[in-house]
């Protein structure tokens, strides 16, 4: 018969409980919106066009195009792990910790901006990534990355940082060569040889972005706790990634490159939040998929029964992390 340690580990990882977690984090964001003490994302970091959170004026719509791509990122989040077996094992963790996370910086859930549009973009490369693992013909998917990394930079330079990443990747998926060098390469100046070609856009339209800080429009308690929240789940990552390395060394070559892929993407955000620390909100919502895969991917291989009190404490800071954004 389970103890009762087992029982709780199992519910923790059911697909109830991420449901439940989902449903409390959307409850969460429309509270936060309701009492309108949100600060709203200012400044067009665009390059040729402007950013994310340009594109829909604040209120309502706003709020219902947050909420929309809150949805996709979780849809996309699981399309990841059920296709290439990421966590290793039947959890639906990751999706609770991610709208728990998500929920520790609720201002940033209540509008629309560029956080929401990368973390999209990334997915849907990861996904087209990890579906090239020794492939011959990988040129295609490689283009088609490049070109939404490329295409997205015209909206927000962030995006460039991921095109590093992606070259590593393919290093990783064993598809790195001279074919999908150069389809890297035409898909980054596709985007930019048809908006200027076709005059979307002109010469003139292309200029540097204007970085407004969030730091610089929010007090001293609300930058405490969003540097809390970003420390804590930064630790978080570093200290899974550490810990799932002695696992994932007895994993066989495809499992490997695939962990290979996340563990550059979680290191490349970590190393984003910091050099362009101004910005750093923009890489928050990406921080947190890959703080959640990483902290599931660990729990998952590691499911002793007693695992479930790790896991509620890191629940309970997070719940925490936003009833003292609601209350300061």
């Amino acid at each position: 018969m389970a103890s009762k340690a087992a029982i709780i580990t199992n519910v923790l990882h059911s697909r109830g409980t991420a449901a439940v977690m989902a449903v409390w984090s959307v409850i969460a964001f429309c509270m936060c919106y309701a009492a309108g003490r949100m600060v709203h994302i200012t400044g067009d970091k665009g390059v040729a066009f402007p950013s994310a959170n340009e594109w829909i004026a604040p209120g309502l719509p706003d709020f219902m195009a947050a909420l929309a791509s809150y949805g996709i990122a979780i849809v996309l989040m699981i399309a990841i792990c059920k296709v290439f077996n990421v966590l290793r094992s039947m959890t639906w963790l990751h999706v609770a910790l991610f709208g728990l996370m998500q929920g520790a910086t609720p201002d940033l859930c209540v509008q629309f901006f560029t956080g929401d549009m990368l973390l999209i973009v990334v997915q849907l490369c990861v996904l087209l990534m990890l579906d090239t693992y020794r492939h011959v013909k990988a040129s295609g998917h490689v283009f088609l990355i490049f070109f939404l990394l490329s295409l997205f930079t015209t909206t927000q330079y962030s995006y460039v940082v991921y095109m590093l990443v992606f070259l590593l990747a393919c290093m990783q998926m064993q598809v790195f060569n001279g074919r999908t060098l150069v389809a890297a390469l035409i898909g980054i100046i596709t985007p930019w040889w048809i908006l200027l070609g076709f005059g979307i856009i002109s010469p003139a339209d292309i200029h540097l972005p204007v970085i407004t800080s969030i730091f610089s429009v929010i007090d001293l308690n609300d930058t405490f706790l969003l540097l809390i929240s970003v420390g804590f789940t930064a630790f978080l990552i570093v200290m899974s990634l550490v810990l799932n390395v002695f696992r994932t060394i007895a994993y066989n070559a495809r499992a490997r490159a695939i962990n290979g892929v996340f563990t550059a993407l979680s290191l490349a955000t970590l190393a984003a939040c910091c050099l362009d620390f101004r910005n750093i909100i923009s890489y928050i919502p990406l921080l947190n998929f890959c703080a959640a895969l990483q902290v599931s991917h660990y729990f998952a291989v590691h499911r002793a029964e007693k695992t479930c009190i790790a896991i509620l404490l890191i629940m309970g800071a997070y719940i925490a992390l936003y009833i003292c954004q609601r209350v300061i």
